[in-house]
């Protein structure tokens, strides 16, 4: 048996050996800096593929012994004559041994190439797909897998991994979509409450393509709340409200919830207010035409009310604009980001000292400078707006901002607002006028489809509704109450079998009885039988701090129809943030180095990468 039966490549790992052991020729031929996979391709011919080779590293020595075999626990046994050494043996006085057999082993450690196979195709499958939720998930782009550095990183751990090249990972990548679509769709199914929808428009700086996002949330069935990317569609014609309209319907269809929508919430733009009342009609089914509503995105409304500004705040862009001071830089008005009219005079009232010293050195900016009335109109217009701020903050923040929580923060606005309007020293009456007066506005087409939810709110109920709106507030719960319960008893009748016919007709003759009273006009007070379920629930007493979702599961056998309204209703979204937020992440996914992706490409990783994330599919 001689050395040169097997193959092996020198590598930079030396053993332990005297000085005048070594053997210089080798010190040519090994590059010190080397690592253990490059040296295994020195001797692998350019017709070899790095998946059908493996490398182990260890001495030449131990080609001849065995290390610790289990027959000699203890010992290293020399293969050809059987003697024992012990295992703190140095690898030096085993290869003198091997001198006695003739066989002169080189002083280095080496690798030993084998030959392996690549993976079969369900091993190389499912590594694909670890790759390729990579690539989603990291917004890596596809020409990272043909990256030379990258290959080497792979193939050092994993040689039997054939890793694809970015045309066949983009393939990859496109082609478990529909699959994963499918998952998506089946675990939808599943829920036993409605969606709710948000919707908004986004253009890429990138490549100018255009996009509409549409996310969809919904209580699961362990009362948690839930929302992910449903879709992010190529917009190829114009952003018309109509047109919008029928690609989220199509979207709906394809997905088949279209009879399960309970809500959708935009921002207020034009297109969207023609968009929702688009939808509205398109609800063919009964139930979901009767509760569905287009809710305006509570933070653009809060926005829209802050672009009244005073004049003054004009002249003040003009002096931060002059000068940056130390650790401080002043924040400017930007129109279009919310509360930076109120963020720049915060931050102009704590440069205050040191723009007395700027303006006392610059005399040239003086008339710029704030006098003693104006300092009173900045700080009275900062009390002004902190509530507004505040609110805006809290909304977008929050990951469960309700309806019936937006009514409370609305009405604390408003009362707020009054206040200052009716206080004849304060110097800011006209804008707090003009603030309320804008909110006014959108609130009376917000005020009746929050109703239900803030009701719904254990922390809220009727405690929230002034005394002349709270009978219409009784009437609106009463009805929905009513559609509930009256679609809860046609559902049930379909649960009975088809030999139980006396109990199907008994129960058709009930649910008769029941939809003749409910059909009668409605009090104002809460009839005790009609109503008994509602009425317990609203002489509990409040519950502040609780959440929402919770309290709901833990009272969902006592209240049962109010449960089902409940879970409904509490998914709506005051917000349309879930869908800028999607635009964030598509933003980082269409950038300079991955300007040429398709729209296509771009809605399926995006769709994949919320789907991976929110674990809908595996």
């Amino acid at each position: 048996m001689s050395l040169s039966d097997e193959e092996f490549v020198p590598d930079q790992e030396d053993l332990v050996l005297d000085d005048e052991e070594f053997d210089e020729e080798w010190e040519d031929v090994l590059d010190l800096d080397e690592t253990a996979s490059q040296l295994s391709r020195m001797n692998i011919g350019s017709d070899t593929d790095a998946s059908d080779i493996t490398t182990t590293l260890g001495s030449a020595v131990w080609q001849y012994f065995d290390k610790n075999p289990a027959y000699a626990p203890g010992y290293n046994i020399c293969k050809i004559c059987s003697n024992r050494y012990r295992i703190t043996t140095n690898v030096s006085t085993l290869r003198k041994h091997l001198n006695k057999h003739s066989l002169s082993v080189p002083k280095k450690k080496y690798v030993v190439i084998e030959k392996r196979d690549p993976f079969d195709e369900e091993e190389q499958q499912i590594h694909d797909k670890y790759l390729t939720d990579w690539l989603i998930c990291d917004l890596q782009p596809f020409t990272v897998v043909e990256n030379h550095y990258f290959k080497m990183f792979i193939n050092f751990f994993c040689l039997r991994y054939i890793i694809p090249d970015r045309h066949k990972a983009k393939d990859l990548i496109i082609a478990t979509f529909t699959n994963r679509r499918d998952a998506v769709i089946n675990e939808l199914h599943k829920i036993k409450g409605k969606f709710a929808l948000t919707a908004d428009m986004w253009t890429s700086t990138i490549n100018r393509e255009a996009f509409l996002g549409l996310t969809i949330h919904y209580v699961d069935s362990n009362w948690k709340l839930q929302n992910f990317l449903l879709d992010i569609v190529p917009f190829t014609v114009s952003h018309s409200g109509a047109n919008m309209a029928r690609e989220i319907m199509r979207t709906l269809e394809e997905f088949n919830i279209s009879n399960k929508i309970v809500a959708l919430t935009t921002d207020n733009e034009s297109a969207m207010i023609v968009c929702g009342r688009e939808i509205a009609l398109d609800m063919d089914d009964g139930f979901s035409s009767m509760i569905f509503s287009h809710y305006r995105c509570a933070a653009h409304v809060l926005n829209l009310a802050l672009k009244i500004r005073p004049r003054l705040c004009d002249n003040l862009r003009l002096l931060c604009n002059l000068k940056e001071i130390k650790y401080l830089k002043p924040i400017i008005d930007v129109e279009t980001r919310w509360n930076s009219t109120y963020y720049m005079l915060r931050r102009l009232e704590v440069l205050e000292p040191a723009l007395v010293l700027l303006v006392a050195d610059n005399r040239s900016i003086h008339a710029f400078y704030p006098n003693d009335d104006d300092w009173i109109a900045i700080k009275d217009t900062l009390l002004l707006l902190e509530p507004l701020e505040k609110a805006t903050k809290y909304l977008s923040a929050s990951s469960y901002s309700t309806m019936g929580e937006t009514r409370f923060i609305f009405s604390g606005i408003q009362a707020h607002l009054t206040k200052n309007m009716e206080n004849e020293t304060f110097t800011q009456r006209e804008m707090a006028t003009l603030i309320h007066r804008k909110i006014r506005q959108y609130w009376m087409i917000m005020d009746k489809s929050s109703i239900t939810s803030a009701i719904l709110d254990p922390q809220n109920k009727l405690t929230i509704f002034s005394d002349e709106s709270r009978l219409s507030a009784l009437q609106h719960i009463q009805d929905t109450y009513n559609t509930y319960k009256e679609w809860s008893l046609l559902t049930n009748t379909k649960q009975y079998a088809p030999n139980s016919t006396r109990q199907y007709f008994a129960r058709l003759q009930q649910i008769n009885e029941e939809i003749d009273q409910t059909s009668d006009e409605i009090s104002p007070v809460i009839p005790a039988v009609e109503f008994e379920e509602l009425n317990r629930y609203l002489q509990l007493p409040i519950d502040e701090g609780t959440d929402p979702l919770t309290w709901w599961q833990a009272h969902s056998n006592e209240f049962p129809v109010l449960c089902n309204i409940a879970r409904d209703f509490l998914c709506i979204q005051a917000m349309s943030v879930a869908s800028e937020q999607a635009f964030s992440v598509a933003g980082n996914t269409i950038t300079k180095t991955r300007n040429r992706l398709l729209p296509e490409t771009a809605r399926v990783c995006l769709c994949m990468k919320s789907w991976i994330n929110n674990k809908l599919v595996k």
